[in-house]
């Protein structure tokens, strides 16, 4: 049966491949050829054969079924996790990443805001004319797709905060902090399976490109030329602002910045049950802990402003021109 989908609204193509699929178990044996996403989610991993460019004029077949099947019947208990895993959220909507040339796993929805009109620019115009899969994981479960991007052999950059210790605002401290993200250590363990995940390892592992496995899969996160920023919206502030979090700006100085450059964030006015004069001193952890809960109006100032390219992060900008090769 060939693209069953044409002239189908979505629900409408949902409904038909259930009905084929429960007639399958028991009275039919067929092959369907589709490009619908509403289709391939839901009928799963197990039913889906994927035929990719492999080159000039030659395709290769991936038969995803195995994939399940191998991890079903490992003894590894992580790997029945996985199975479970890829059947529950295959289901609810990633099922793109069979069709795209490329993939962008993403933490939320501020970083799924600002890499989509990142890509509307002139300097990653190629990537805007390839299909590029976005796929939101957070910063726990990037990891469990490696398998999957292995197998099928999709080029996938990874966009995730390096989340080391809060409280930690000196260069010292900072290099020397651990980290909570579990897809930053998952990867750095596959090159340096003894070694602590210490934020100035992770610093130098980043600096040799061994975030790169196999020029496949880029890892990246932020460091010290993102002003040693811990999360997104740190480093974009230390860009625009051109700072970093070491440092402290006046109550004062920090309102004068916000009228100026007219960015949605907020400025504490209490610090530790004390009330903040115009006079104390603030840092950018302070400005963000204040502003954790009005992200999204902080991302849609930045883009409404028209300050994407100038604002952003040295990090993303790598990895983005990395995925363009």
């Amino acid at each position: 049966m060939e693209e069953p989908e044409s002239h189908m609204h979505p629900q409408m193509q949902q409904v038909f491949i259930k009905y084929l699929m429960d007639y399958y178990h028991t009275k039919l044996q067929g092959l369907i050829t589709t490009h619908s996403n509403e289709m391939v989610r839901t009928v799963g991993l197990s039913h889906l054969r994927v035929i990719r460019h492999a080159g000039n004029f030659k395709s290769k077949l991936y038969d995803l079924s195995t994939l399940l099947k191998d991890l079903k019947k490992s003894e590894n208990l992580s790997d029945k996790e996985l199975a479970n895993f890829f059947d529950w959220f295959f289901e609810i909507g990633y099922s793109e990443i069979v069709f795209a040339d490329k993939v962008i796993f993403y933490e939320g929805d501020t970083e799924r805001l600002f890499i989509r009109k990142a890509m509307t620019l002139e300097k990653y115009k190629k990537l805007s004319q390839q299909y590029v899969a976005f796929i939101q994981v957070g910063g726990a479960y990037a990891k469990n797709y490696e398998k999957l991007i292995r197998l099928l052999g999709i080029k996938s950059l990874i966009i995730t905060d390096i989340d080391y210790e809060k409280e930690k605002l000196t260069v010292a401290d900072i290099e020397d902090s651990t980290i909570t993200n579990a897809t930053i250590k998952h990867f750095y363990s596959l090159n340096h399976p003894t070694d602590n995940a210490l934020v100035k390892n992770l610093y130098a592992w980043k600096n040799t490109k061994e975030n790169i496995m196999d020029n496949l899969i880029y890892i990246c996160f932020q460091t010290d030329h993102d002003g040693y920023a811990r999360t997104l919206e740190e480093a974009m502030l230390n860009k625009y602002f051109s700072m970093s979090v070491t440092d402290l700006y006046k109550t004062s100085e920090w309102v004068q910045k916000r009228n100026d450059s007219k960015l949605d964030f907020s400025i504490p006015n209490k610090k530790n049950d004390k009330k903040i004069s115009d006079e104390d001193m603030v840092s950018i952890r302070d400005i963000l802990a204040s502003t954790s809960g009005n992200k999204t109006d902080f991302m849609y100032s930045v883009i409404m402003n028209g300050y994407v390219e100038n604002i952003m992060p040295e990090y993303i900008d790598g990895g983005l021109l990395w995925l363009m090769q």
